[in-house]
């Protein structure tokens, strides 16, 4: 007998909140048969047999334990970052195969981001995820892979599916602002008159403008763009993991301000926007140093 079927019976004798809570008694009494095959005054269940081993036992529901897992694409890959969706990666389907005390396989649609195993004989699994093209075909050039537990009790565990693991080639939008010192331009202490942009991902810089005019090769000084909407974006992107290296100078061409930070360039165009928050450089400065030079970084 199914869980689903168990739950429809559950649900007729007003009991369905107790689905789910393990091996629950029916209480009631009267006339009731246990093993006819017809779900009477009292039980909670009844598939017309006699195997106290299934799902329903003695006209009592008795669930299984169910092992969950759950997939995440590039989760957390950077700051500010969540997560890819299906859509972006062109995922239509993912199966999770499990090898331990016994073998197991199972597939859903990627959108519902989990399948479901039950009454597996409790143990330790290799789980291995894999995401699937419209073809049944793997996207990536191996399965995500953790070990997860099967226990007596229902237990969940997450795989994320990393950057490194997808075939591509993706491409995908960058969107980010930037502060200085948790300042906008003008406020900055000092304020930032210009601002100076280098891109690079896999080690190699980014030729591509920004959608506000700026090259991204470290070359090209622009004045500074306050955070806001919209932000500050690049198009078509290579995907996969990036350093964006920022400069601020003031007014009169000395460097303030200078950060470099890891980033991810997520596949699509609907990626979050990510702040950098870029310190002065003083603050890296030894104490007795002397300030830079206006001729500092001169591009």
């Amino acid at each position: 007998m199914s869980r689903a079927g168990l739950t429809v019976a559950a649900l007729a004798l007003g009991g369905a909140a107790l689905i789910g809570a393990g091996s629950v008694s029916c209480g009631g009494g009267g006339d009731a048969v246990c093993g006819n095959g017809l779900v009477e005054d009292g039980e909670q269940c009844d598939d017309g047999n006699a195997d106290e081993t299934d799902y329903c036992q003695q006209c009592v529901v008795v669930l299984p334990p169910r092992t969950t897992i759950k997939w995440r694409f590039n989760a957390e890959a950077a700051p500010g970052f969540s997560q890819d969706s299906c859509t972006d990666l062109g995922v239509l389907n993912v199966r999770v195969d499990l090898d331990g005390p016994t073998t197991a396989s199972a597939e859903a649609l990627c959108p519902t981001f989990q399948v479901v195993f039950e009454d597996l004989p409790p143990g330790p699994y290799q789980a291995s995820v894999f995401p699937l093209d419209g073809n049944e075909e793997p996207l990536v050039v191996a399965p995500a892979q953790a070990q997860v537990t099967a226990e007596a009790v229902d237990t969940e565990h997450t795989i994320n599916v990393t950057p490194d693991l997808w075939t591509g080639p993706y491409t995908g939008a960058f969107f980010f602002n930037l502060k200085w010192q948790g300042a906008p331009c003008t406020t900055a202490a000092p304020p930032v008159a210009q601002q100076v942009l280098t891109l690079t991902i896999g080690g190699v810089v980014v030729t591509q403008l920004t959608e506000q005019g700026q090259k991204l090769d470290g070359t090209d000084p622009k004045p500074c763009i306050a955070p806001g909407s919209p932000s500050q974006s690049v198009l078509a992107l290579p995907f996969g993991m990036a350093t964006i290296t920022v400069v601020g100078r003031d007014a009169g061409g000395v460097e303030a301000f200078r950060g470099s930070f890891e980033t991810f360039i997520g596949a699509g165009p609907s990626n979050p926007t990510i702040e950098f928050d870029v310190p002065t450089v003083y603050d890296a400065m030894p104490a007795d140093a002397e300030p830079p030079d206006a001729g500092v970084d001169a591009m």
